[in-house]
């Protein structure tokens, strides 16, 4: 607790000063990770500026609710970027850490400025509640930062047209090719400079009950630029931008079931990596490279994909479906389940309980720092592994960004260097983020669970 004390009171105590804390002579870990990086330094004053903002509008009640609330961020986002609250970081702080405890920030952040906004007496909701089922908007509201983005993640209609809002724009930005899309995007940046000029929604600072009354203002003006922009559209740009949320989700889904678009990227949104998976699929099937889905590409792509996935808005999120299995597959005496890294490789790890962390042969290793699947600021610790072939590598421990397993995403895996031509193996590290793992002999599968959320730093 003297811990959580010390660190809250560097954050709050200085309720009148613009500073989050002081740099000199840190010693709490996550206040030297937060001191190694300028960005991080700043993005803990914008911290400390929105809480003063909050506690001038918020009760005595909700002061203290928010306070407590705080107190368990600080607890848990540290931890969960791997920095314990009982030993330092490594130093210099790997790049790693650094962008974890940066998502963390900008999350806190939006959540702060529209801490209290409830949707009783005219005032905002906070943001991301409503129906379950809700889709949108085109981007992640963890990171919304300024009053009209936060505005489209408050109200769900606002969030849904915002997406179909940006799906008439993507198809526009594909039909009109390269010579043209320069101008489409000055012309979205017009767009959104007039909306907050015609709308009074200033450029900064957070969600008040006064801006909440803006969004009728904002949901006429999207949707005239929205119809303006589908006028511009014919054929299969059309066709792509007048489909529903939901049916450009599914597509979406479709094509990483076959395999072109990547794990992780199912919103709605076709910008420039999507536009690549629907040329790659349409290229390998022999259809017109078009990078756009028309009504006759997406009968086909359904056709192909088959039955629709469970998953979809209205569903558990990927990593949170109560029990998964996936097919393990057998390897000489073994079983092995398929394992992604980094959303760049899948290799084939043995199932091992018994041991404490993902565990990678040293020449796979070697390998995967090679192509730059894993980065040396992934790396912990300080030994010196020789290898087979004379090269060497540091580090006994590492971090893996991402361990995928099915549909079910771990982040921030620690792992281990195991011995030349040893089989990896998917170890504690990974299994004991579910609240339950099992092995199905008669099917032959590994059976997740929910993921659990990370230990509370004490």
């Amino acid at each position: 607790m003297r811990i959580i004390a010390l660190v809250i009171g560097m954050w709050l105590l200085g309720a009148g000063t613009a500073a989050a804390f002081e740099c000199a002579d840190v010693t709490l870990p996550s206040s030297i990770v937060i001191c190694s990086d300028p960005a991080l330094q700043r993005l803990a004053d914008e911290r400390q500026a929105a809480f003063n903002e909050a506690r001038a509008r918020l009760s005595p009640a909700q002061m203290h609710a928010l306070w407590e609330d705080q107190k368990l961020w600080v607890r848990s986002y540290a931890t969960a970027c791997g920095v314990p609250p009982d030993r330092p970081p490594p130093l210099p702080v790997p790049p790693a850490i650094i962008e974890c405890f940066r998502r963390a920030g900008e999350a806190r952040l939006a959540y702060i400025r529209n801490y209290g906004l409830s949707a009783g007496a005219g005032a905002a909701p906070a943001p991301m509640q409503g129906p379950p089922n809700r889709v949108g908007p085109s981007f992640d509201c963890r990171k919304a930062a300024y009053p009209l983005a936060l505005l489209l993640c408050a109200d769900p209609r606002l969030s849904r047209l915002d997406l179909r809002f940006n799906q008439a724009y993507w198809a526009l930005f594909q039909q009109v090719g390269p010579d043209g899309q320069p101008g489409l995007r000055a012309e979205d940046v017009r767009f959104i400079a007039g909306v907050r000029r015609r709308c009074g929604l200033p450029r900064s600072g957070g969600l008040t009950p006064a801006l909440w009354q803006a969004r009728e203002c904002v949901q006429s003006a999207y949707e005239r630029q929205r119809q303006a922009w589908l006028a511009r559209l014919t054929g299969a740009a059309y066709q792509e931008a007048v489909r529903s949320p939901e049916q450009a989700i599914a597509l979406q889904r479709d094509l990483q079931k076959l395999g072109f678009a990547p794990a992780g990227l199912i919103d709605g949104v076709y910008g420039p990596v999507m536009r690549a998976a629907i040329a790659a699929w349409q290229s390998a099937r022999g259809r017109a490279a078009t990078g756009l889905l028309g009504d006759a590409d997406a009968r086909a792509l359904e056709r192909e994909a088959g039955p629709a996935s469970p998953s979809g808005p209205g569903s558990p999120p990927p990593g949170r479906a109560p029990r998964q299995a996936v097919a393990m597959q057998r390897a000489g005496r073994i079983y092995v389940v398929p394992v992604r890294i980094n959303g760049a490789i899948t290799l084939p790890f043995a199932v091992d309980s018994g041991a404490a962390d993902v565990l990678i042969p040293a020449d796979v290793v070697l390998t995967l720092a090679r192509t730059g699947t894993i980065a040396a600021g992934d790396f912990i610790g300080d030994q010196t592994y020789t290898l087979a072939d004379g090269s060497t590598l540091k580090s006994a421990r590492f971090v893996l960004r991402a361990v995928q397993v099915g549909d079910q995403e771990v982040r921030n895996v620690t792992a281990s260097i195991g011995p030349v031509n040893s089989n990896p193996l998917l170890g504690q590290s990974f299994l004991s983020r579910f609240a339950s793992w099992t092995l199905d002999n008669e099917r032959h599968a590994l059976v997740l669970g929910r993921q659990r959320p990370l230990p509370e730093a004490r």
